[in-house]
């Protein structure tokens, strides 16, 4: 059920994302779900439920643009409530699904399936993306007006390209006329084959077949032509290899309306981390070389890459119990975005938290043109997650709110953590460990 608004006061939190500068201790007044007060010793009133945030950052919750959910269909992996839980878990409080759903999210009903049942979970805001093609075909394209207006918020075939060229100049010409944005997954699936990692040393060592790095790149020069010529909006997906960033660089150079994401996992591993046949290192597109990860590491720094996104995909333990080469590809990855990221590039000295948090939020903000998400501005339904990054624990199974357990990260040792979530001015998520005196209050 939907948390109820209520009156909350968060003392002497580090703010980040406010008009006061970055990091000032200050206390947060929410009165019945709207941000109405910043500023150093406030007085909180009885009614408010007091959160001693001392040693915390509020920072504006995080965006996910690349989720999958799994229902209606996959519900042993995954549904819109668990996965809603997930992301509180982490630190967000908006998150985009996408429709590689059975049924594909196609029509305008799926649209408003995904709008109703989202309000039975968390809190946290889901945006259903609807498909380019009609049942991920590649074929026929949906009525792009009709689920924009039934509240699709962006259109892609995740999970599989759209392969023929002039359906997608058509689809950025359609997207571009009603002002959205294509989620777009590059994969030449001839060049993809039977693959399963990278096509490299290590899947030679390992017999495993290889995916080549222009199944990805060659696609993502085609679309970005395609975006130069229509001035349609393009968002590429989980960028992976080094090949695909000089690509999107040169054609951001020459001004066209591209904009693109990596994932945690492209940023923290290399084809490495396969080692002994972990189906938890089997992703698509596949982790790359050493180069490769050090190349996107640069582009998001340098705003090549514009954003971070998680692409959270559950599988169901029995699935991702089989071979190498059977297991589905993919991992769940937002309870654990902000922590991994913090700990490999924020503690280490690499990263400042400004930047992390921007990556997370302003940025992707940015990318579907939605000023009003970024920050805290007075006066509206605030989105906050208040991060833990000092406490350094050991990543368990019950911490995670997925019901899947495809998670590379289990038993590893991180700092940063989303301890209270805060969703358009609800209570999302409450760590009651770190906070035992809120143990009568409900969500």
């Amino acid at each position: 059920m939907t948390p109820v608004a209520t009156d909350l006061f968060l003392r002497n939190a580090g703010v980040y994302g406010s008009e006061h500068p970055a990091g000032d201790q200050l206390d947060i007044r929410i009165r019945r779900g709207v941000l109405a007060e910043i500023g150093r010793n406030l007085s909180p009133t009885e009614q408010e439920i007091i959160i001693d945030a001392s040693g915390l950052i509020a920072a504006p919750g995080f965006i996910d643009l690349h989720t999958h959910l799994r229902e209606p269909g996959g519900e042993h992996s995954e549904t819109i409530e668990s996965g809603s839980h997930a992301a509180a878990r982490g630190g967000f409080t908006r998150i985009f699904c996408m429709p590689n759903t059975m049924p594909t999210c196609d029509s305008t009903a799926s649209v408003k399936q995904i709008i109703d049942r989202a309000r039975e979970g968390s809190g946290v805001r889901v945006y259903p993306v609807a498909s380019v093609t009609r049942g991920l075909s590649g074929e026929q394209l949906t009525d792009f007006g009709a689920l924009q207006r039934a509240g699709a918020a962006a259109f892609s075939d995740d999970g599989k390209p759209v392969p023929d060229a002039e359906i997608m100049r058509f689809a950025l010409e359609c997207t571009r006329d009603i002002g959205s944005v294509i989620f777009d997954h590059c994969e030449d699936m001839s060049l993809t084959g039977e693959g399963v990692m990278h096509e490299g040393t290590v899947a030679y060592r390992l017999g495993l077949r290889g995916i080549p790095r222009a199944s990805e790149s060659t696609l993502v020069a085609r679309d970005c032509e395609l975006s130069m010529a229509t001035g349609g909006r393009l968002h590429i997906c989980h960028v992976s290899n080094m090949d695909s960033v000089e690509i999107i660089r040169f054609y951001k150079s020459r001004g066209a309306p591209v904009t693109a994401e990596v994932s945690p996992h492209h940023l923290v591993f290399s084809e490495d981390r396969v080692g002994d046949y972990d189906t938890n290192a089997k992703m698509k597109p596949p982790l790359c070389e050493e180069a490769d990860r050090q190349a996107l590491i640069t582009a998001l720094e340098d705003g090549t890459i514009d954003c971070i996104a998680t692409d959270h995909a559950p599988h169901a333990p029995n699935l991702k119990a089989d071979t190498f080469d059977r297991a589905p590809f993919g991992i769940i990855g937002m309870e654990t975005a902000f922590p991994v990221l913090y700990t490999n590039f924020v503690a280490t000295g690499r990263w400042t938290i400004e930047f992390l948090i921007e990556r997370m939020t302003a940025a992707p903000a940015r990318v579907m043109n939605r000023s009003q998400w970024c920050g805290m501005p007075m006066g509206t339904r605030p989105h906050i997650a208040l991060l833990d990054v000092e406490t350094e624990y050991e990543f368990a199974v019950d911490m995670l709110g997925s019901k899947s357990r495809n998670c590379p990260w289990l038993g590893s040792r991180l700092r940063g953590r989303s301890v209270l979530t805060i969703a358009a001015g609800h209570l999302a998520y409450i760590d009651r460990q770190r906070f035992p005196d809120l143990e009568e209050v409900t969500m």
